[in-house]
């Protein structure tokens, strides 16, 4: 037999060896999640493709309707001052109602009615009301954080968030079809149709999850517990609450990651549209930026699937660090992108993806087995509290540097993600992810 002949029918055997073993580790990630897991992952894809479509046009419909760039920072954090207070809220509600009934109520009252807001906003005013209300949908996180993982073994929590995080993404697919109706109707009309179809969207997500989810083991028994819980009662676990974060060196520095990074998103979402379409900044398209959030998208579904399942537990220090990395790397290369030229937000959208997928699973699955089950809630919405006050002042200081310099936001998201890094790099080295 010709021996090149008999190296290429070796070649194809361990390709094929490698494909089957891929899809055998694709079939397990789609097994492992439980019933109400699959439930809220389903969801995702709808959720996923509204609130992209919000956060992409969203400043853009604003300054078409004639709030100013500054005003567009304080509607954000009008915004987030009221998910404070919902999150705060959410955890006490989701121990005393249960975690399904407080998910569907905070998520109805806050993305349906704000939907409906801003289809027929006019001015300023009608922008700051359906910030505020939308603010409230943030009492559902802690009762969805608790949902997702109460009933799913700790060792399948990684592969249960790179699900999550591959199907919301995924949606983002769908964002050019928002950019379609911009192309079409124009910034105001086509927003106005993107905000009715997302009112759509967002009532099937809303009866999935209805049909779907049922009260979880731990929820059950919170509920039954916490009938009679007072207020003081419910202030000293607050404070307990608090006591375990400040101690754990796992939750504490996770926390303060997810803070760096849920800012540096405010400042993504809220300015990096502006950025990228006005003449100050790069000058693109209004329609054409559609594709960042789809090249985003598809990075992080292709990392899900091809690199993600190989991270086991060994990894965890090795993601966490190198997804951190990848996200300087997509600020960076949107810092230094020439106006006009589309390839290199591209660029920088397939390092925020690719960031996104390795982070995010690893960080979310590894806060999550260092919480005590009995503290979950109280814990997620103390966490989901501090993190949105440190975020507050992230619209109106972006604004404030926007109104200096466009690129100056984005020099200070660099500054805070490179200090994500040094905090990770410190947990690795002291041992702690070990620990936990």
């Amino acid at each position: 037999m010709d021996p090149h002949a008999k190296g290429q029918t070796s070649g194809s055997s361990r390709l094929r060896d490698l494909i089957a073993e891929q899809v055998e580790r694709c079939r397990k990630m789609l097994r492992t999640p439980g019933p109400n897991a699959k439930s809220l992952i389903f969801s995702e894809a709808f959720w996923g493709t509204a609130t992209s479509w919000y956060a992409l046009y969203g400043p853009l419909y604003m300054v078409a309707l004639g709030v100013s760039k500054s005003q567009v920072g304080l509607i954000t954090a009008i915004g987030l001052t009221v998910q404070v207070i919902a999150a705060l809220l959410g955890g006490h509600f989701a121990d005393q109602w249960g975690r399904k009934r407080t998910m569907q109520l905070a998520d109805f009252i806050g993305w349906a009615i704000p939907s409906i807001i801003w289809f027929t906003a006019r001015s300023m005013p009608h922008f700051l009301i359906a910030a505020a209300i939308n603010g409230l949908y943030h009492a559902a996180i802690p009762a969805w954080s608790c949902l997702l993982v109460e009933d799913t073994h700790p060792s399948n929590r990684q592969t249960v968030y790179a699900l999550v995080q591959m199907v919301f993404v995924g949606s983002g697919l769908l964002v050019p079809i928002g950019g379609l109706f911009i192309k079409h109707w124009g910034i105001v009309d086509g927003a106005r149709a993107m905000y009715l179809v997302g009112l759509l969207i967002v009532l099937s997500a809303l009866s999935i999850r209805q049909w779907g989810v049922k009260e979880s083991t731990i929820g059950i028994g919170m509920v039954e517990e916490r009938i009679a819980a007072s207020p003081r009662q419910t202030l000293g676990e607050f404070y307990s609450s608090f006591v375990i974060i400040k101690e754990s060196p796992t939750i504490l520095i996770l926390f303060l990651v997810q803070t760096i990074s849920m800012f540096t998103t405010v400042i993504r979402n809220t300015y990096g549209a502006l950025y990228m379409t006005e003449p100050i900044g790069l000058g693109l398209s209004p329609a054409i930026i559609a594709i960042i959030p789809a090249a985003t998208s598809t990075t992080m579904i292709l990392a899900l699937l091809l690199f993600v399942p190989h991270l086991g537990p060994k990894h965890t220090g090795w993601g966490l660090q190198v997804g951190a990395f990848c996200f300087s790397l997509g600020t960076a290369a949107l810092l230094v992108a020439p106006p006009g030229l589309m390839i290199v937000p591209l660029v920088s959208a397939f390092f925020n993806g690719l960031g996104a997928a390795i982070l995010d699973p690893i960080r979310q699955a590894t806060l999550a087995n260092a919480i005590p089950d009995h503290a979950r809630a109280k814990i997620n919405s103390l966490i989901a509290v501090l993190t949105l006050m440190a975020t507050i002042p992230a619209g109106p200081l972006a604004g404030a540097l926007y109104s200096i310099g466009p690129r100056l936001p984005f020099v200070l998201a660099i500054t805070l993600q490179i200090t994500s890094q040094l905090l990770l790099l410190w947990l690795v080295g002291q041992g702690a992810l070990k620990q936990a």
